[in-house]
């Protein structure tokens, strides 16, 4: 996840965190590991932008940055873990030039857990910023008899080395990327993960390892981007590979990666997010595959409207992956009326190969109900961010809705039992104009959804104008105020 300080707290699932100090900018993002014989520990990466940082000139002559970094481990409101230091950048010879981004690593070691993690980060040679804190849930759950996959720690790059260091781990130096976005320019997506307690579990038999790109919407699977390999079970294996994303189109993604037995059961899973920017393909090359589809005698053909058929794709966008969403977005205008059936028909084929006209019947029942609740001027209803929440996750288990609250407008609060493969995820839409059924998603803890620390106080702040940037909740209980009560305690 990213966060920015001065700002809210972004979307970008699962994605590092961004701090920006006034001038002063840094990425942070943490992995979890374990350690057979010594137990579970926290893995922590802060890159500070050096051309954003001050220098002061050292007894070298040369100049150098100094950030005071500080980091907390709690357990409610216990202390387990606090280090204070200064993280020094590489000394130059002149400031405006050469530099250099410069990178810190830390490793924690703690027991099995629930833990708030703060970080706090000051410029020391701008005397006038104030420190930026930053607060993280971080859980490790590594038990010795379950099979389990540590966090997967996208990486720069990575090399064998025969020496010790901070960086190096199973005999690779590995250069941590701190951050999960992939311009064009970056067409390789290197990763590095370990897999615990197979040889425990399983003996000596061989174990299934797979890994793979999914879209982050939809979890469909990259056919081009699935490895699968036949492992010997060991206490602890490594996955160190790169895979190449030149031909990934921009979108939201998930790097997968799972460990099956001889039965092909699932025995443990882990993903990370990750977004892709690249530059926009053509028809020809992003969705050529189903300009080969039939669809003679098919439901598609029956579809001849092509206004109609038209707006039946646009409704499509809340499940569709990014080549769909390309094609309705840049082509739909462009594309003749057969080249519009064999998208559509290969769009639900790909869902449900035994009966695509039984899947779209059903899609299109839940397009029409989210039109009738959550239209707004203006807009049909999947467009709305509740329909699009609705056609994506499904209908929620509770809907919390409040609409009169003196000091907060009105608001719903959506509850998930299980989003995707999340459980127990919520959605706090709000409706600021209050003129319309138009209410825009503020709030999620689901993955790849808005995220903002500043949510409480964005909806409770009705009647008392802005507040200051850091507090992430009014400071004043206000009278009829149900917002904690309702996201912790969904009804």
């Amino acid at each position: 996840m990213k966060k920015n300080l001065l700002i809210c707290l972004s979307c970008c699932l699962m994605s590092p965190l961004f701090i920006h100090a006034k001038s002063l900018q840094a990425h942070f993002a943490f992995s979890t590991f374990y350690a057979p014989g010594n137990g579970p520990y926290v893995e922590t990466y802060l890159n500070v932008t050096g051309a954003s940082a001050n220098y002061s000139k050292t007894i070298n002559g040369q100049y150098q940055a100094t950030i005071e970094v500080s980091i907390i481990y709690k357990k409610g409101e216990t202390v387990t873990y606090f280090d204070k230091y200064n993280l020094l950048s590489p000394e130059i010879p002149d400031t405006l030039k050469s530099l250099f981004n410069f990178t810190d690593l830390k490793r924690v070691s703690l027991p099995d857990g629930a833990y708030t993690m703060v970080l706090t980060i000051k410029d020391k040679n701008n005397p006038e910023a104030k420190p930026y804190e930053l607060k993280q849930d971080i859980t490790l759950a590594y038990q010795p008899n379950v099979i389990a996959i540590s966090d997967i720690e996208l990486l720069i790059d990575y090399k064998p080395s025969t020496i010790e260091g901070s960086l190096v781990k199973n005999g690779y130096e590995l250069d941590p990327l701190v951050g999960n976005f992939f311009d064009k320019n970056n067409n390789e997506l290197k990763l590095y993960a370990e897999i615990y307690n197979t040889s425990s579990i399983l003996g000596k038999d061989p174990y299934l390892l797979n890994y793979h790109i999914e879209t982050f919407e939809t979890k469909k699977i990259i056919e081009s981007q699935s490895i699968s390999a036949r492992k010997n079970s060991e206490p602890v294996s490594v996955l160190l590979t790169q895979l190449d994303i030149s031909t990934l189109p921009s979108g939201n993604y998930n790097v997968v990666v799972e460990v099956r037995n001889r039965n092909n059961e699932l025995l443990a899973v882990k993903q990370t997010f990750f977004q892709r920017s690249a530059p926009i393909e053509e028809i020809s090359s992003t969705n050529g595959d189903f300009t080969s589809r039939n669809i003679s005698n098919t439901f598609a053909a029956h579809l001849t409207e092509k206004d109609s058929l038209a707006e039946y794709i646009r409704c499509l966008w809340p499940i569709s992956s990014p080549n769909e969403n390309t094609f309705a977005m840049n082509q739909l205008e462009l594309a003749d009326l057969t080249i519009m059936q064999q998208f559509f028909y290969d769009f639900w084929i790909k869902r449900d190969a035994q009966n695509p006209s039984k899947a779209w019947i059903e899609y299109k029942i839940q397009v029409d109900k989210a039109d009738q609740f959550y239209h707004a001027i203006n807009k049909k209803g999947y467009m709305t961010d509740r329909g699009r929440v609705y056609l994506q996750y499904g209908p929620p288990n509770s809907i919390s809705a409040s609409y009169d609250e003196p000091f907060s407008y009105p608001y719903e609060i959506w509850q998930y039992y299980k989003a995707n493969k999340e459980t127990n995820r919520k959605f706090v839409f709000y409706n600021p104009a209050l003129v319309d059924n138009d209410f825009k998603l503020l709030h999620s803890d689901a993955k790849g959804e808005v995220n903002d620390s500043q949510w409480r106080l964005k909806l409770n702040n009705r009647s008392m104008g802005p507040g200051n940037v850091d507090d992430e909740k009014l400071k004043t209980n206000y009278y009829g105020t149900h917002t904690d009560e309702l996201f912790t305690s969904p009804r």
